[in-house]
């Protein structure tokens, strides 16, 4: 956000610069060429005058201009009209220009002075009337002058320009600060309280609108803070009534076992207890807070789970089978996919016939994302589902699990049911919503 405030503040101000600097050199640099030729046309109408106000023979002009040359840096010239073009004929000084260099003529032969620049000098000319004829008087100096002050103002503008950026830099860099420092507090706020901590506090800035943020986000903590520490002695409450009647349960269980009863039926009520004793600490787990992101991997999951999946199966009579691929591992939390798996598993057994299958594996991702993300499937030899159907029982408990775990649950036809659940890249761990168009 500094970089961006600085950026904009330095930016703007260029072009600021620019649209004012360009215009103002482009100005600079005709006054100082009017300037430069109105003093050569001073000097060029001093000599007009002399030679206009005494009667001078053509030697003696030419005697004058050399004297007023050789007193000065300029160089005159006499031009006479040839046809359409100007006759130099005569010339005193160190300057020179050629006779077709026209612009000042013109305008001078019309009896007005003109003034030019050319490669290296300036000239102007103005008309001179000596005896019957009608000449031309051109005044011609070096345009060095003109050129050392063009450079120097230039460079004036330059110079001005570089202090206006530069001061535009040390503006930007302290209202990149006093406005980031603000916005990098709140985020950092926002960032523990995302973490659990609801007892993070975003610090007063004096700047009306992120204070107001500010106070929206204490706001926000305390009512979290508050519906945490409500949900968890819920669940605590919960946790005893339910593990009173559990645990009776287990007590009724080994008296019978103690009283002889069939052992295969115990057996089966252990681990229908052990299950729901699981499912319990899941639910109870899920209802709390998670503190910042878990990774999982689904064949670990699995593995720790599916003798309780197959022991259940067995007792109707089917098999569970694992199918498990090489896989990154997931964002997820154990307990939402366990939950999820152990919907999935119940509808196959309730619903479906013959084996049931547990697949993982990568899911082909669009070319667009460049995402990874993976499988977990169940199927089983059943005759599968309605198209866009939401068969059995628990699955908007699964959808709505595996949604909060950044991923999406999907329907097959073939009696297909899959998790997506989005991998954890090498390379970032940034949070990722499922896109419609993966399969």
């Amino acid at each position: 956000m500094r970089r961006r405030l600085l950026l904009a503040t330095v930016g703007t101000v260029a072009v600021g610069v620019v649209l004012l600097g360009l215009p103002l050199a482009f100005a600079m640099r005709l006054t100082l060429l009017g300037s430069s030729l109105d003093a050569l046309q001073g000097q060029a109408e001093q000599v007009q005058v002399l030679i206009n106000s005494e009667a001078m023979s053509a030697a003696e002009v030419r005697q004058q201009l050399d004297r007023l040359a050789a007193e000065s840096d300029l160089r005159f010239q006499l031009v006479g009209r040839s046809g359409n073009r100007g006759l130099v004929l005569d010339t005193g000084g160190p300057p020179t220009v050629p006779a077709d260099f026209t612009e000042d003529l013109e305008s001078a032969f019309g009896g007005e002075v003109g003034q030019a620049r050319g490669p290296g000098v300036l000239a102007v000319a103005v008309p001179l009337r000596t005896g019957q004829f009608s000449q031309i008087l051109r005044a011609v100096s070096s345009d060095e002058d003109y050129r050392r002050q063009l450079g120097a103002a230039w460079l004036s503008i330059a110079g001005l320009g570089v202090t206006a950026l530069g001061l535009a830099g040390l503006v930007g860099l302290m209202l990149a600060r006093r406005l980031a420092e603000p916005m990098e507090s709140l985020a950092e706020a926002a960032a523990q309280l995302g973490e659990g901590d609801f007892t993070a506090r975003a610090p007063r800035t004096g700047i009306p609108e992120s204070d107001q943020v500010a106070t929206a986000l204490d706001i926000t903590a305390d009512r979290l803070g508050t519906m945490v520490e409500r949900s968890r002695s819920f669940g605590a409450d919960a946790s005893h009534q339910l593990r009173t009647p559990l645990t009776a349960l287990r007590l009724d269980l080994e008296a019978l076992e103690l009283a002889g009863a069939d052992e295969a039926l115990l057996g089966a009520a252990f681990t229908e207890a052990d299950r729901l004793e699981a499912t319990i600490e899941e639910l109870l787990a899920l209802a709390d807070v998670p503190m910042g992101d878990e990774h999982l991997q689904l064949a670990a999951l699995v593995d720790d789970r599916i003798d309780s999946w197959r022991a259940v199966a067995q007792a109707a009579d089917r098999d569970v089978l694992v199918d498990a691929q090489d896989v990154p591992a997931v964002r997820a939390r154990a307990a939402a996919i366990g939950q999820c798996l152990q919907v999935l598993l119940d509808n196959a057994l309730v619903h479906g016939h013959g084996t049931i299958t547990i697949r993982i594996a990568e899911a082909a991702r669009p070319a667009a994302t460049g995402r990874e993300w993976v499988r977990l499937c169940v199927s089983d030899e059943g005759s599968g589902f309605e198209e866009d159907a939401t068969p059995g029982r628990g699955l908007r408990l699964a959808k709505s699990l595996i949604q909060g775990e950044g991923g999406r649950i999907r329907v097959e036809r073939d009696a297909t049911v899959c998790l997506l659940l989005p991998a954890v890249p090498p390379e970032h761990l940034s949070f990722m919503t499922a896109p419609e168009g993966i399969r």
